[in-house]
């Protein structure tokens, strides 16, 4: 079901050519992509999974929140939140945040998969308000999560009481970052608050010229997100002017990575872009068959994602030439979590896999 093909990569400058011969990045020589587990769901797993000691903890579009044994991928427990589950669980002490469809936060405990406490807030209408669509944060204490009715939510993770809320007047169907006391988010509106973590007083922010529907990432110093006019920006926190800007033709619909001076990241129609992330200049394209919506994560040299067409890929992250694929025949909206060189995510055809 598996195999190996090479491609040759895209639009590589001269000077990233010099900077890989010199420092190249090395590909990760023990990985070989062999299936060491599989876990079946018995429903189509749109989460993404997150590691919690020994468990990998997941969600699928019933709702239900499985707990694996991460070396055998026997369940050790479900719980079932009666509401699709998108995005990975945010862990913090005993007990894992996770969102639904229904706009209900839960924290479930870790060791015996009862909740703790939950919160429900806009409408039960997941096509209009109130839906919770990305991954829960955790940080200073609190649990955060983003939701359709517009507002970012902070709870106090002991007890699940609000400690503040921000409207930022427009849907919101992206993921909190939190970072070192800040909270960033990006809207539907189009623009991008950094938020005080404990007060949920903004304080910077700017704007992207269009929907912002996948996390920030925070590196060195430095806030990326991509938005839906196909923009990739990079900020430097507490500015407001980005350093650069990268046009990507199509609507950016991932997370990007940030890995050995490179940035990654997939797009609507089935791009995985790599840029150089201290200029923004593209270094290469792939191309996929479907879109992405898989955000990329980068383990020793290896690129992992997987696509709409239900193709799960590692490329070399220095050339984009393709290492390895595997194909479930269905999409894989799953963005992989990679622990002790084991690759783990989910697919609409019901399976949890995990190759080393």
């Amino acid at each position: 079901m598996h195999s190996i093909k090479k491609r040759s990569f895209i639009g590589v400058y001269a000077l990233s050519l010099l900077l890989f011969s010199v420092f190249p990045l090395t590909e990760a020589a023990g990985w070989e992509g062999v299936l060491q587990w599989s876990y079946d769901a018995q429903a189509g797993v749109s989460g993404s999974p997150a590691l919690a000691g020994d468990k990998i903890l997941i969600g699928d579009e019933t709702g239900k929140l499985h707990a694996l044994d991460k070396n055998t991928g026997r369940a050790l427990w479900i719980f079932d939140t009666k509401a699709t589950i998108n995005g990975a669980p945010a862990i913090l002490g005993g007990n894992a945040f996770v969102g639904g469809a229904d706009g209900t936060l839960f924290a479930v405990s870790l060791a015996t998969g009862n909740v703790q406490w939950n919160y429900k807030t806009g409408s039960s209408d997941r096509y209009t308000t109130g839906s919770i669509w990305g991954s829960p944060a955790a940080g200073d204490g609190k649990a955060f999560f983003n939701s359709t009715d517009g507002k970012t939510y902070a709870l106090n993770a002991s007890n699940g009481r609000l400690a503040w809320s921000f409207d930022t007047g427009r849907e919101l169907r992206s993921s909190p970052t939190y970072s070192d006391g800040l909270l960033f988010v990006g809207a539907y509106e189009g623009l991008f608050h950094a938020l005080n973590a404990k007060t949920g007083k903004k304080e910077w922010g700017g704007g992207s010229g269009g929907p912002i529907g996948a996390a920030p990432v925070v590196a060195n110093g430095i806030v990326y997100f991509g938005s839906w006019d196909g923009l990739m920006q990079a900020v430097r926190i507490k500015g407001v002017i980005p350093l650069w800007k990268y046009a990507a033709g199509e609507s950016i619909t991932t997370s990007p990575a940030v890995s050995g001076g490179r940035l990654y990241f997939g797009t609507i129609n089935g791009k995985l872009v790599a840029l150089d992330a201290a200029s923004g200049k593209p270094v290469w394209e792939f191309p996929v068959p479907g879109g992405i919506h898989s955000d990329p994560v980068v383990h020793q040299g290896l690129v992992f994602f997987g696509s709409d067409a239900g193709i799960f890929f590692a490329l070399n992250a220095a050339t984009g030439a393709e290492r390895w694929r595997f194909e479930t025949g269905r999409e894989i909206m799953s963005s992989p979590l990679v622990v002790g060189g084991v690759v783990y995510f989910g697919s609409y055809d019901g399976k949890v896999y995990a190759f080393r």
